[in-house]
């Protein structure tokens, strides 16, 4: 699904968009559609939607409307005879004017031109999984697309990196709303619309989840309106008659999208292919986490005769192999090249198998799966003694943690900062931040922005101020590059993918539900385990153990150590990447290189983050100064 257009002040300039078209159509061009009036041009392409209405009124829709009837509803009579979501966004647009986005709800990217005002209005919805940017000339005129990259086809956009920005991509900052990783690019921020007029642009912000108000029912409601949610969010991305795929692996987000969605595609007689990605190697065992989920996994996948289940080697592809195909057609780097691995493995399986939509659960432990640890700190800061030790007892019956933890998890509460110092003393601590982040310091101190890095440490909890709901919102905000990625795979292997976990009005549900469900009686993720307890097998509800994503990591970083070697030496020719990355620490941790059964935990982080992000952001950088030919 595509997008993209332009707007100019003066009705009668020329508005060439051909190049801009085909560089954002994946499909055929033969779906193309255009629209024109004086000094705008739209088009659409793939299944994006173009509706026009008399007064030189347009729209385009990228996405799918999840409310079309309620929409209907409240236009009432004034309701167009067409209800395609063109349509309705064009006359939600005319009804409640540059709110209108507000009224949508759904995974979408659209845009409406009102031809009496000459006004252009871009939106997103709030998970950000159809991407918008768009970019403003020197004489004010504006050009937008579903694709950063399409922006550039016309030859007179520049594309140039934002330092800034850069800086913020290495260290995890959380990027200003709107930004790109180039200069004077933006992106349309979830829930809100860019309004341009008379050459200038404006941001009005329509979603506003932090006005919600805290939801009050009885103890067992909670998890029976966070499950019907789930319900109604799965069945909207699976409806049609598309074949239906979906990530599986052993812990409670994917497990339960996926079997609500097996138990509601067989009451329509149809299947769904579940892909576990599972180890192939040898791998060390941490405490707390199960590296090998697939056991965990066909628990689920048995429980439904309509499933299929594929297992999916973490190890499938040569790393540098992803990192090059990827790279190519990406617009922001990649973040983890292991999991990139398994991931892409299970787009081609599922482009294979003629699988059109992939179903995911990435942002459940932000919205029905979070799992409280906000509470205790929350009770601190509101002088609530007693209640913070009844959590903390209702803790150790629950999950059985020893006294020494339950110290821990006051302390840290109590006293956070003070904590992390003294399990740094006793080097119990979690790893330094600079273990995860090979950015070069030297870059990092004459942007003056270590202080920052260092008091925020990647840590969105130091930002957050132990508002969970902020800490939510603003985990939410540094993902907004999900529907990046989510283009890539369309692009590559044709595959649509959609997460019932970032559904607005499931997220805004959980927003509004008070910490103590999250931890009830002393178990973390306590909302999703009662809301699932039956959906899904007992052994996933009652497991506190973490799976540990791409286990034996080592031996495919290790069959590609000289390709990697071989990509720092053309870092070395690429002025961005020399000035921003320290490519000599990356070097010393290649040639440091311990052997695949010998990385353990901290080399886990050292060679996942910092020396592998480092790799991907300085091949994307060298892509984009014209090197990766």
């Amino acid at each position: 699904m595509s997008i993209c257009g332009r707007a100019a002040t003066d009705p009668d300039a020329p508005l060439p968009i051909d190049r801009t078209l085909r560089a954002v159509t994946i499909g055929s061009a033969r779906t193309a559609r255009q629209w024109s009036a004086g000094g705008v041009r739209l088009a659409a392409a793939d299944d994006a939607a173009l509706a026009t209405a008399p007064g030189e009124y347009a729209a385009l829709f990228d996405g799918q409307l999840h409310n079309a009837a309620e929409v209907i509803a409240a236009l009432g009579p004034g309701a167009p005879a067409r209800s395609g979501p063109a349509e309705l966004a064009l006359a939600a647009y005319r009804r409640w004017g540059e709110d209108f986005a507000d009224r949508l709800i759904g995974d979408y990217a659209c845009a409406v031109w009102d031809g009496e005002s000459r006004r252009l209005a871009l939106a997103t919805d709030p998970g950000e999984m159809r991407p918008l940017f768009y970019w403003i000339g020197p004489h004010g005129e504006l050009r937008f697309a579903s694709e950063m990259g399409a922006l550039w086809s016309e030859g007179d956009v520049p594309r140039s990196l934002d330092e800034d920005r850069i800086c913020e991509w290495l260290t995890l900052l959380p990027m200003e709303a709107g930004r790109t990783l180039f200069s004077g690019i933006a992106r349309v921020t979830g829930g809100s619309a860019a309004v341009w007029e008379a050459g200038r642009s404006r941001t009005t912000r329509w979603w506003r989840p932090e006005r919600l108000p805290t939801l009050r029912l009885r103890d067992d409601d909670y998890p029976r309106a966070v499950l019907a949610c789930l319900e109604e969010a799965v069945a909207c991305r699976i409806a049609g008659d598309e074949r239906i795929g979906s990530h599986l692996s052993g812990g409670l987000d994917s497990s339960g999208v996926t079997a609500l969605a097996a138990r509601r595609l067989a009451g329509e007689g149809r299947s769904l292919t579940a892909f576990t990605a599972a180890p192939d190697h040898s791998f060390i065992e941490r405490p707390g986490r199960f590296g090998d989920e697939w056991g965990h996994a066909a628990r689920v996948a048995a429980m439904h005769a309509n499933i299929e289940h594929v297992r999916i080697s973490n190890t499938d592809t040569p790393l540098e192999e992803v990192l090059d195909r990827r790279t190519q057609v990406q617009d922001v780097p990649l973040l983890n090249l292991s999991n990139t691995v398994w991931g892409s493995a299970i787009d081609r399986e599922a482009r294979d198998r003629r699988i059109g939509v992939m179903l995911i659960g990435q942002m459940g432990n932000m919205s029905f799966s979070y799992d409280g640890g906000e509470l205790l700190g929350m009770e601190m800061r509101r002088g609530r003694i007693d209640r913070v030790a009844a959590t903390l007892l209702a803790i150790r019956r629950a999950q059985h943690w020893r006294w020494a933890t339950l110290a821990g998890a006051f302390a840290d509460a109590a006293f956070p900062d003070l904590a992390r110092r003294l399990r740094k003393l006793v080097g119990k601590g979690p790893p330094e931040f600079f273990d995860c982040c090979a950015i070069n310091r030297d870059f990092l101190r004459a942007r003056g922005r270590e202080g920052e890095v260092l008091a925020y440490g990647g840590d969105l909890r130091r930002l957050s101020g132990g508002d969970s709901r902020m800490l939510r919102l603003g985990v939410l905000a540094r993902s907004s590059i999900r529907g990046d990625f989510a283009r890539t795979s369309r692009r590559l292997y044709g595959v649509d993918t959609r997460d019932p976990t970032i559904d607005r009005r499931l997220f805004e549900l959980c927003l509004t539900i008070p910490e103590e469900q999250f931890l009830h009686h002393g178990v973390h993720r306590s909302l999703a385990r009662r809301a699932l307890r039956g959906i899904i097998p007992d052994l996933l509800v009652d497991e506190y153990r973490k799976g540990l994503q791409a286990a034996d990591w080592a031996h495919g970083f290790e069959a590609a150590l000289s390709g990697l070697k071989a990509e720092v030496a053309r870092l070395r020719e690429s002025r961005g990447s020399t000035k921003w990355i320290d490519l000599d620490r990356v070097q010393r941790m290649l040639d440091a290189w311990p052997g695949a059964d010998a990385a353990g935990r901290l080399m886990a982080t050292e060679y996942t983050t910092a020396v592998s992000r480092a790799i991907a952001t300085g091949r994307f950088i060298r892509k984009i100064e014209g090197g990766n030919a």
